[in-house]
Order: C-alpha cells, then sequence, then structure tokens
C-alpha cells in the first residue's frame, strides 16, 4: 500500500556529459545515477516501490539513521518499525517525507520541516539538503538547526552498483581499524578490531568478508569502491561509514538484479552511533558526502 501521494512526487535532475543524476523529492534522494550510460546505483524497476515506508534506495535518512531502541536512554518514544527498535527514524523519519526543492544551475535545493513531536523526536528541524553537480562528481551538503535540543545523525542511504548486477564482483578499500559489533538486534554494542576478515586497508572483494551490516570507523575520510570498469571515491567531514552488503532478500525488482539481495552495497557516511550528538537550537548541524566517478 503506498503511504504518499504520489502527485505530489517529483524528479529533478542534474546533467552533464558523463552524468546524469535523477534525485527525487521524497526523502530528498538519488533515484538513478547513470555514467556514460551504465548504472552507478541501485534503484527500483518500478517506482512505486520506491514509494514504499521500507525502501530506503538512495533517501535522507533521520532524524537519526540506523537503530535506536524505541524506548531509550534520551527519552524519546519513538516509533518501533522493527520489534521494539526504530530503525533509520521511523515510519515518519525524512526518508518518507515529501520535501520542497529548487533547481538552481547546477544545484538542486530541497527543504523540509520536521515538526515538534515528529516521529518522537522533539523540536521543530529545519533541513536542506543539497545536490551539486560538478564535472564526475556530486556533492550532498546536509545544513540544519532546530528549536529544542535534539539527537541528529543523518546519512545517505545509496546502494552502489558501480555497472555491476552483484555486490559480489565489487571491492572496497578504507582506511580503517576497527568497526562496532552488534547484538541479535543489530543494536551497536562495542568497538572491535577488524581483523583480517575486515581489513579493507588495500582492495577487497566484498564476497571474501561475507556478510556486513555494520560501522566502520573512516580514519582519512575516504571510502574507495571499483568494479571491473568504473570506480567511486567517497569523502566525507562523517566519522566513518555504515557498510551493508544488502543480504536480505526482499521481492523489489530493481533496474540490474531482480534476485532480491546483493544487488549493490550500502555505503553510508555517518557519525558513530556510540557517539551521536545532541543538537542545539544555538548550532548548526553541517555535514557533506562528495562521490567522485572515474572510468578505469
Amino acid at each position: 500500500m503506498l503511504f504518499v501521494d504520489t502527485n505530489r512526487i517529483a524528479f529533478p535532475k542534474l546533467k552533464n556529459k558523463n552524468l546524469e543524476i535523477t534525485l527525487c523529492n521524497l526523502g530528498a534522494s538519488i533515484y538513478r545515477i547513470r555514467y556514460f550510460g551504465e548504472d552507478m546505483v541501485v534503484t527500483t524497476r518500478d517506482a512505486l516501490d520506491f514509494y514504499k515506508p521500507n525502501v530506503y534506495f538512495g533517501k535522507t535518512i533521520g532524524r537519526v539513521c540506523g537503530r535506536l531502541p524505541a524506548v531509550n536512554n534520551y527519552f524519546y518514544l519513538l516509533q518501533a518499525n522493527e520489534p521494539t527498535v526504530s530503525l533509520h527514524g521511523g515510519h515518519d523519519g525524512l526518508s518518507n517525507q515529501i520535501f520542497e526543492f529548487e533547481t538552481i544551475d547546477n544545484r538542486v535545493i530541497f527543504t523540509y520541516l520536521s515538526k515538534d513531536g515528529e516521529a518522537g523526536y522533539p523540536g521543530d528541524f529545519n533541513l536542506k539538503v543539497i545536490y551539486e553537480l560538478s564535472g564526475d562528481n556530486l556533492m550532498i551538503r546536509f545544513i540544519g538547526n532546530v528549536s529544542k535540543p535534539c539527537l541528529i545523525s543523518l546519512t545517505n542511504h545509496t546502494y552502489f552498483t558501480l555497472g555491476e548486477s552483484s555486490n559480489r564482483d565489487l571491492s572496497i578499500k578504507i582506511d580503517s581499524d576497527r568497526y562496532i559489533k552488534t547484538d541479535d538486534k543489530l543494536l551497536s554494542l562495542d568497538y572491535e578490531d577488524n581483523g583480517e576478515l575486515y581489513n579493507f586497508n588495500s582492495f577487497k572483494l566484498l564476497k571474501d568478508s561475507g556478510d556486513i551490516d555494520n560501522y566502520f570507523e573512516v580514519n582519512d575520510g575516504k571510502v574507495l569502491l571499483k568494479s571491473k570498469h568504473y570506480e567511486l571515491d567517497i569523502i566525507s567531514n562523517f566519522q566513518g561509514t555504515q557498510i551493508y552488503t544488502d543480504q536480505y532478500k526482499d521481492d523489489i525488482l530493481t533496474m540490474l538484479n531482480d534476485n532480491g539481495c546483493y544487488r549493490g552495497v550500502a555505503l553510508e557516511p555517518q557519525d558513530s552511533p556510540l557517539d551521536r550528538k545532541v543538537l542545539r537550537p544555538e548550532e548548526t548541524y553541517e555535514r557533506f558526502i562528495e562521490y567522485g566517478f572515474r572510468k578505469k
């Protein structure tokens, strides 16, 4: 069942010689990226699937990305869209909201006011998500402020394919020494050394590290991904990145893969789930992610 008025959904585009970026005002999202005519990210074959509340392909996630107990130490009573857990901000999270937008030259500027109490979070949250295309690079900037102190931890949830039909053929490299282990509900527990299994200090095929749904601290702010024909550099001012290898099967048909799993790898730059910050009214939330595409 659809949860939004589809008549209000729009797909603004940014385009140059090599890159065509299709965005969406539902969740201030990346809907599709084509580079030299090939798909670089996972997107739904049917746009109606993209509108479903549990589909996070390319969407802005918040007010808090990842998982928080619905009843928690912050005294927020959050929406439990998983058993006892609020995932990616809950049913009324930013990913499920329709943003206003305007296109100015090579930028699309999305704006949204998350009102006091929405999804269980205190205070109004004014958010601006700016996409800017420059050459073979796409920049996302998140700028926000609150009317009351509130936990804010955003990310973009794009799954990358780099032209492949399976993430098993992708290799990743990150300067990282430790990751966060999780419990049986995938809630964060504590840091653990990466060890050999999660040693990505040189390029390593994702299939050689098994299934991943963990946060990795990134020492230099860079995540590198490559396929047979393309490379992606991700630079951000977040503390690390969540890596999710799409191992939980669903029935969503995508552009390059009908298997329902291992379609791409979600690389979600974000601040540490063990060090989430409360944003105060006198402060401004400012984060960026830059994607740089290269053809081999």
